[in-house]
């Protein structure tokens, strides 16, 4: 059977890439699959660089085709932080919660039309030999209070207000989300160039 790895240790995340990439003869591996596995640092100055990085990193350990991403929340108010740093602007031991609110505080006082963001980011995946990428993203507003509760992976959910469908991205249905969700947009246009490499491995 062919493998494939999903570089995350976020359960909602792996679950989210493994929906969308399954197929037939095709065993899909997650991180907890290699207890040995050395991290791989993000130390790239882009979500493509760090996505990069994740996928070789990672396939180096296992010689296993790779699948990884980086992503998070660019607000333009302040000039696209935090960026590469969503998930650690406050330090590793922050909260998801913690990391919401700080963005709501730094956006107190800013008028409507200077609070716009977007959510989203690269994937990468990487066989030993083809590098493939691909990058999405969601626009929307920054909300000035939490709008939802924060879900486990996902801090910044509950902060976006998506004008398309006038509420926040936590609150979207399942039929709504798979509209814009970037991690699945992203799979979804790699997955026929994915599922062809990896036949022909």
């Amino acid at each position: 059977m062919t493998e494939l790895l999903i570089a995350t240790t976020n359960p909602a995340k792996f679950d989210e890439a493994a929906r969308e990439l399954e197929q037939e003869g095709l065993e899909i591996l997650g991180l907890k699959d290699f207890p040995d596995i050395r991290h791989v640092e993000e130390t790239g100055k882009t979500f493509e660089e760090n996505a990069v990085l994740k996928a070789k990193g990672y396939f180096e350990q296992t010689r296993v085709p790779c699948v990884a991403d980086d992503g998070g929340l660019m607000v333009d108010f302040l000039n696209g932080a935090p960026g590469v740093n969503s998930h650690r602007f406050l330090g590793r031991d922050a909260t998801e919660e913690e990391l919401a609110q700080a963005i709501i505080e730094k956006m107190q006082g800013v008028p409507v039309d200077k609070r716009t963001a977007r959510l989203g980011g690269f994937i990468a995946f990487f066989d030993g030999e083809h590098l493939l990428k691909r990058e999405n993203y969601i626009e929307g507003y920054i909300a000035d209070r939490l709008m939802g509760k924060v879900k486990p992976g996902f801090p910044y959910r509950p902060l976006l207000l998506i004008p398309r469908f006038g509420k926040p991205y936590s609150e979207l249905t399942d039929a709504e989300h798979e509209e814009v969700n970037f991690r699945r947009k992203n799979l979804h246009e790699l997955k026929p160039r994915i599922l062809e490499l990896l036949k022909n491995r």
